[in-house]
C-alpha cells in the first residue's frame, strides 16, 4: 500500500534507502541476466573501511565474487530463496565474515524478472562471540591439579578461536612447586616450554620444542612482558625486529609471526611464565579486544596454575613425610606370611606386620581420613604410638584405648596451636589383631574399622564377629577385645573401606564381595592381592584401598618345650639342666651358656618375687625365646646396683645378654604375667 501522495515506486525507493542508510546491510537488484542494476551499499562499504564514491564499484565487483553469483544463479533457476555465509578476504581490510541472502524477483504476472540480494557484515558479531566463547571455554581450565596439564588446557582453549598457535613457557621452579621472588626478574630468565596448541596443525615443530629450556635475551615483547609484568601486543611484526630474528633462528618464519600477544603468567604476585599467542600472515592481526581476551584468559589460568603449584608442594611434602614414616616391605614371620595391595587416593592408609613376644604376630591396618601434610603427620604420630604400645605387649582392646587417649590429646594440642576450635580434626580408623601360633587363636579390636575376614586357606572367608568401636578422633573411647580361632592353616584379610566402598553391582556387602573375590583369586599372595584390587577397587576410589592378606600356620609342637616348676630355689638348677638338654636336641648347644644364665635369672625372679604355679617355656622360632610365667602381678624392672649392693644385677645382665626382653600380662579376666627374653639363632 502506497503512502498518500506517493507512488509504489517511490515507496520502494524510500524503503531501500532507509534500509541501506540505517544499517550495515548492502542491498542489490539484478535483472533477468543477473546484471547489477541498483544497489544501496554505502553503509556496508563504510563498515568494510571504504569511503563511498567512485571506488565502490570496484570494491563491489570484488565483494560479489563467483561464489555469490553461483548462489544467485541457483535462485534465478529454481525460483527459491537461498542464503549462505561467505568469507571475504581483502588485502586492505583483512578477512571478513559476510552473510549473503538472495530471493527471486517476479513481475505482477509471476514471471521471473531478476534477483534481489542482501549482504550483511557479521565480522564484529562473530569476533564478539568468539571472545565470549573463548572466555567461556576458559572455565574448563584447571580441572586437573597439574601445572603442565593446565598449561596444555590453556593452549588448546586459546588455539580454538583466538590464535593460530599458542605456546606456554613456565619456570622450572613452578613445575617443582616453588615461586621465584616477586621482585625484579632477569630479562634472560630461562623458561621451559610445557605446552603448545595449534588448531591447524603444528606450524613450527623445530621452534622451542616441548621440554626445552630457552630465554628471551633481546629487547622486545617477551622481555618487556617479563620486566613490566604486563601484556604486550604486536599488531604487525617488522622483519628487522631483533626478537623476530631470534625467533627465525629457532625455526619460525616471518609469516608465522605476523602478529602476536605476549601475556605474563602471574600467581600470587610472582611471575610463573609467559603465554604467547601467534597469528600468521593468512590471519587478521590481533586487536586491542583480542589483547583483553587473552589477558583475561591467562589471568584465569594463572590462578588455577598457582593452586596446582600449591597442591604440588603439599603433595610432595606429604609423600616425603609418608615415605619417611611408613615402613618398607612387610615383614613376614615364621608363622605368618603376608602380602599387601594398595591403591592410593590422597588418604593416609597404612598396614603393619609386627613380630611380638612368644612367637606371636600382630597385623595392623589403619587409615587417616585427612590428606596432605597434616594427614601424613597425623598418620606418623599414630603409627609411632602404635608401635610403641605394641612393644609393651598390650592386648588389642587396651592398646586401642590408649591410642584413642593419645589421639584426643593430639587433637586438643591442634586446637590450642590454631587458637580456635577446629571441626576438621583428622579422624583415623585402626584394626589391631594378634595371632598366636601356639594355639592358632586370634585376639582383635577395632576402632571404626571393618571386621577382618578369616577362614581356611581352601575355603571361603567370613567376617569375624567383633564389636566395632568408634574411630580414633577427638573423644576418648574404650575398646573391646574379641577372640576367635583359625584352622590349622588359616587365612586372614584386613582391609580399608576404600576397597569396598564402591562395588561392581552394588548389591552385596563389602565383606561378602571381598570374600567372593578372594575365593576366585589364584596364585601367590601377591598375585591374589593384585587380582582382588583389580576386581574391587573402583576407578574413582573414595579413599585409599588397602588389602593385607596373610597365611598362618601353627608352630610345630616339637619347637616348644614346657616345664612346670616348684617355687623352690633348687628348681633353678633343674631348669638349667632341662634347657641344656633341649638345646642339644635342637642342635643349639652353642647357645647353652647364655641360655642357662638367662633361665637362672628368669626362674630366680619368679621364685623370689612371683607366685606359684611357675612355668618355664622354650620356643624355637626365628629366634630362641625363654619365658617364665607366674601368677604374680609385680612387674620386674632393671636396677642400677651400686658397687656394694649384693643383688640387683640380674635383670641388667639379662638385658645385656638378650636381643630383646620384656613383660606381658595375661588378658583381662586372668591373673599373672610372663617375663620373656629372646636371643638370635645363628644361621
Amino acid at each position: 500500500m502506497a503512502l498518500p501522495g506517493e507512488t509504489p515506486d517511490a515507496l520502494a525507493e524510500a524503503l531501500l534507502h532507509t534500509l541501506a542508510s540505517q544499517s550495515s546491510m548492502g542491498l542489490f537488484i539484478f535483472d533477468d541476466g543477473l546484471d547489477l542494476v541498483r544497489h544501496h551499499a554505502g553503509q556496508l562499504l563504510a563498515a568494510l573501511g571504504e569511503e563511498t564514491g567512485p571506488a565502490d564499484r570496484a570494491l563491489l565487483r570484488e565483494l560479489l565474487d563467483d561464489e555469490a553469483y553461483d548462489l544467485m544463479r541457483q535462485v534465478h533457476r529454481d525460483q527459491e530463496p537461498r542464503h549462505g555465509y561467505v568469507t571475504w578476504r581483502h588485502e586492505a581490510y583483512g578477512e571478513r565474515e559476510l552473510a549473503f541472502a538472495a530471493l527471486p524477483l517476479r513481475d505482477p504476472d509471476g514471471r521471473p524478472e531478476g534477483v534481489a540480494a542482501a549482504v550483511v557484515d557479521l565480522t564484529g558479531e562473530i569476533d564478539a562471540f568468539s571472545r565470549y566463547d573463548t572466555l567461556h571455554r576458559g572455565d574448563a581450565i584447571g580441572r586437573s591439579l597439574d601445572v603442565a596439564r593446565i598449561a596444555q588446557e590453556l593452549a588448546d582453549t586459546a588455539a580454538l578461536r583466538l590464535a593460530d598457535t599458542v605456546t606456554v613457557d613456565v619456570l622450572d621452579s613452578v613445575l617443582q612447586g616453588r615461586l621465584p621472588h616477586p621482585g625484579h626478574v632477569r630479562e634472560n630468565l630461562l623458561v621451559r616450554r610445557v605446552s603448545a596448541g595449534a588448531p591447524k596443525g603444528e606450524r613450527f615443530p623445530a621452534a622451542f620444542p616441548l621440554g626445552g629450556r630457552h630465554g628471551f635475551p633481546h629487547a622486545g615483547p617477551f622481555a618487556r612482558a617479563l620486566s613490566e609484568r604486563r601484556p604486550q601486543l604486536v599488531r604487525e611484526a617488522g622483519e628487522s625486529d631483533p626478537w623476530l630474528a631470534l625467533a627465525v633462528e629457532r625455526g619460525l618464519t616471518p609469516r608465522d609471526t605476523r602478529s602476536l600477544i605476549v601475556v605474563p603468567l602471574i600467581g600470587r604476585g610472582a611471575l610463573m611464565g609467559l603465554v604467547t599467542f601467534y597469528r600468521g600472515a593468512d590471519s587478521t592481526p590481533f586487536s586491542e579486544k583480542d589483547l583483553s581476551t587473552a589477558a583475561a584468559l591467562v589471568q584465569r589460568a594463572g590462578a588455577v596454575a598457582d593452586n596446582a603449584r600449591l597442591y604440588t608442594v603439599e603433595r610432595a611434602a606429604a609423600q616425603l613425610l609418608r615415605r619417611s614414616l611408613v615402613p618398607g616391605a612387610l615383614k613376614s614371620t615364621a608363622t605368618v606370611q603376608s602380602a599387601e595391595g594398595y591403591v592410593a587416593d590422597g588418604g593416609q592408609a597404612w598396614c603393619e606386620v609386627i613380630a611380638l613376644s612368644g612367637a606371636r604376630t600382630a597385623l595392623v591396618v589403619g587409615d587417616v581420613t585427612a590428606g596432605g601434610v597434616r594427614g601424613a603427620a597425623h598418620m606418623g604420630q599414630l603409627r609411632a604410638s602404635l608401635l610403641a604400645l605394641a612393644e609393651a605387649d598390650l592386648e588389642p582392646g587396651e592398646l586401642l584405648s590408649r591410642l584413642a587417649a593419645l589421639t584426643s590429646r593430639l587433637s586438643a594440642q591442634d586446637e590450642d596451636a590454631s587458637g580456635q576450635d577446629d571441626p576438621a580434626v583428622p579422624v583415623a580408623t585402626c584394626l589391631y589383631l594378634v595371632y598366636d601360633p601356639l594355639d592358632a587363636s586370634c585376639v582383635v579390636a577395632s576402632a571404626g574399622h571393618p571386621a577382618p575376614l578369616y577362614g581356611g586357606v581352601e575355603g571361603e572367608l567370613s567376617a569375624a564377629a567383633i564389636e566395632i568401636g568408634p574411630p580414633l578422633g577427638v573423644e576418648y573411647h574404650a575398646y573391646e577385645t574379641a577372640r576367635f580361632s583359625l584352622p590349622e592353616h588359616g587365612e586372614l584379610a584386613l582391609y580399608t573401606d576404600g576397597l569396598t566402598s564402591v562395588r561392581p553391582g552394588g548389591g552385596e556387602s563389602g565383606a561378602v564381595a571381598l570374600a567372593r573375590a578372594l575365593a576366585s583369586a589364584r596364585g601367590s599372595l601377591d598375585e591374589r592381592c593384585d587380582q582382588v584390587l583389580d576386581a574391587l577397587a573402583p576407578q574413582r576410589p573414595t579413599g585409599d584401598a588397602v588389602l593385607l592378606l596373610a597365611h598362618t600356620h601353627p608352630l610345630p609342637s616339637g619347637d616348644v618345650a614346657t616345664w612346670e616348676l616348684d617355687s623352690d630355689p633348687k628348681g633353678v638348677s633343674t631348669a638349667r639342666k632341662a634347657c641344656s638338654r633341649q638345646l642339644a636336641e635342637w642342635g643349639l648347644s652353642d647357645l647353652s651358656f647364655t641360655t642357662e644364665l638367662m633361665v637362672s635369672e628368669l626362674v630366680t625372679n619368679a621364685v623370689r618375687h612371683g607366685k606359684p604355679p611357675i612355668r618355664l617355656r622354650l620356643i624355637r622360632d626365628r629366634s630362641l625365646i625363654c619365658e617364665t610365667h607366674d601368677t604374680g602381678s609385680c612387674a620386674p624392672h632393671v636396677r642400677h646396683a651400686a658397687g656394694g649392693d649384693e643383688g640387683g644385677r640380674g635383670l641388667f645382665m639379662l638385658s645385656q645378654l638378650a636381643a630383646r626382653w620384656g613383660v606381658r600380662f595375661d588378658p583381662e579376666g586372668t591373673t599373672g604375667k610372663t617375663v620373656w627374653a629372646e636371643q638370635e639363632i645363628p644361621e
